[in-house]
């Protein structure tokens, strides 16, 4: 039962484990997937946004096309009410342009959409146009996060170079796209508490981001790992913590395969696991009220297994000592009370169970009968508790003289004793009964009312080869004979052994 115990625990501590570990692992996975979902959606969205970047600055470089082929085509002073209602319908065609305008070759303004709110506004000093006065390349050119000298908003500039008939600088015209207009599109999508979105030139300077912080702008992060896995991968995922503002993200980023444009997205590592981490709380918790019920179940199992241990040992103790207390009423059922003898009843029984043995064998069988003599007068004289230490010691002595395992000494009746002696000639009985009255006589117990004056047997031997009468029967004539060598034993003065032989039948 202790081995059940031990395989019970043993089960109920693999299955415990089993569900841990299968809950960790499960955990574990369904972390893994979120993240991979998180970037897989991340990247879904930073090409949304890269798409529609390239697609307001892809129409905002049409615009420049066409106005850079009018006015290098003509003068802009023949035709300016024209060429300012063109750029005003170009502005509102162009939803998230600030303004357009046209610079001179010293960066004074010449045409704008809206008109500034001052005149002689000078570009000179804007990145975009000492790029275009320094290289003679007439691409479009994205420049940097600026404010606006004619609305006074936060505006990037995506600009192209005019040339005048012979192929030097005349000028630049611009388009300047609204940041606060770029960022309400990117604000209208809900990247959560601590999520961030931005664009970026190709060389790593930030146009803007959301949110939007002023100190932000033009910021270099040349040095983030992002730009170094830009070198080898067009796009790509990354977690680690901002520089801005020092709260950890996941990453997904794309460079642009045709404009110099870097777009990325950025949720918060906490706020993007925040629905993984409430189902694997509720997982954890479903699994943990099971363990607990798997451990109740399991103690009250074992408990159950321990109290039927404790049962089934009460109940083997029980039987033990039912099974002790059977012997002991066997044995005294069997067993004469005060001398330790077998009492009538185990004689009489074991009697026909040797007659039936001697018979299939054909072996001899004797019986011996003792009676004490003159016992009344002794427990006159003594007392009876006297008596009755008188009869002990006598059977005592005659055990000693009965030393054969198939020999039975009993109590036949009072102060009679009897001895059943299987497979033994009337010799053989004789002289058991000749060293059992010389062992009484060198005990010597003192038995003043007799004339020996110590306490004396007469003896009476019958021996028996059975034929096949009942066992009964024999029984019967074997007793009657030894009682008739007992009574001759008295006759003759007592303190004597007188012997006889059972008739068999064929003899009668």
């Amino acid at each position: 039962m202790k081995r059940g115990i031990r395989l019970t625990s043993i089960l109920l501590v693999f299955i415990c484990l089993s569900l841990a570990l299968l809950t960790a692992w499960q955990v574990w996975f369904s972390r893994e997937r979120a993240l991979h979902e998180l970037n897989v959606a991340n990247l879904n969205l930073v090409q949304a946004l890269d798409n529609y970047a390239e697609g307001v600055i892809r129409q905002s470089e049409l615009v420049l096309i066409e106005l850079s082929d009018r006015l290098q085509n003509g003068p802009a002073t023949q035709q300016p009410e024209r060429l300012e209602a063109l750029l005003q319908k170009q502005s509102e065609v162009l939803g998230l342009a600030n303004a357009i305008v046209t610079y001179d070759q010293l960066g004074n303004r010449q045409l704008s959409s809206p008109l500034p709110p001052e005149q002689g506004l000078n570009a000179a000093d804007r990145a975009f146009f000492i790029h275009h006065r320094d290289d003679p390349s007439t691409d479009t050119f994205i420049g940097p996060t600026i404010k606006s000298r004619i609305t006074g908003d936060w505006v990037f500039t995506v600009s192209r170079r005019l040339n005048d008939g012979q192929g030097r600088f005349a000028g630049v015209v611009a388009v300047t796209l609204d940041i606060e207009r770029f960022l309400s599109f990117f604000g209208s999508l809900d990247l959560g508490e601590h999520g961030s979105m931005s664009l970026s030139t190709g060389d790593a300077k930030l146009l803007f981001r959301q949110p939007f912080r002023e100190q932000d702008v033009g910021m270099d992060w040349s040095e983030s790992p992002i730009l170094q896995r830009l070198h080898d991968h067009r796009e790509g995922t990354i977690v680690q913590t901002s520089r801005i503002d020092g709260v950890e993200r996941v990453y997904a980023f794309r460079r642009n395969d045709r404009l110099p444009l870097i777009t990325i997205v950025a949720l918060g590592r906490e706020d993007a696991l925040e629905p993984w981490r409430h189902n694997a709380q509720l997982f954890a918790s479903l699994i943990l009220l099971l363990l607990v019920a798997v451990g109740i179940i399991g103690q009250r199992l074992i408990v159950d297994i321990r109290r039927r241990m404790r049962a089934e040992r009460q109940l083997l103790s029980a039987k033990e000592e039912l099974l002790d207390a059977n012997a002991r009423l066997e044995v005294l059922a069997s067993q004469d009370g005060l001398t330790g003898l077998a009492n009538r009843r185990s004689f009489d029984q074991t009697l026909e169970v040797e007659i039936r043995r001697a018979q299939r064998r054909g072996s001899s069988l004797s019986l011996l009968l003792l009676d004490i003599d003159l016992f009344k007068r002794y427990n006159d004289r003594y007392g009876h508790v006297a008596g009755d230490d008188c009869l002990r010691t006598v059977a005592a002595l005659l055990k000693q003289c009965v030393r054969r395992p198939g020999d039975l000494a009993a109590r036949y009746g009072g102060e009679e004793l009897a001895v059943i002696l299987p497979n033994t000639t009337g010799e053989g009985a004789t002289a058991v009964a000749q060293a059992f009255m010389q062992a009484l006589e060198q005990r010597h117990l003192r038995h003043e009312a007799s004339p020996f004056a110590r306490v004396t047997v007469s003896a009476g031997v019958a021996n028996l080869t059975p034929d096949q009468r009942d066992s009964s029967v024999l029984a019967l004539a074997l007793i009657e004979a030894a009682d008739q060598a007992l009574y001759r034993a008295k006759s003759n003065g007592r303190n004597c052994m007188k012997s006889t032989e059972v008739e068999s039948q064929h003899q009668g």
